[in-house]
């Protein structure tokens, strides 16, 4: 079974702070999430990768 590629919008702005903030949105639609900083985002992003890398159970294919 091939895996369905997932496309992210990123979006990243400095805050008044002068912090790097950023938001995800799945280019297919769904929630925007925002992040307060980097290290967050990137917390995101590795968890994401960990549950799209999981195997899917074996194909059966055509019968």
């Amino acid at each position: 079974m091939r895996q369905k590629a997932v496309t992210l919008i990123v979006r990243m702005w400095q805050g008044p702070d002068g912090t790097l903030k950023a938001s995800v949105k799945p280019a297919d639609g769904g929630e925007t999430l925002h992040f307060p900083d980097l290290t967050t985002l990137l917390q995101y992003l590795e968890q994401a990768q960990e549950q799209f890398g999981e195997k899917p159970g074996e194909s059966r294919g055509l019968r």
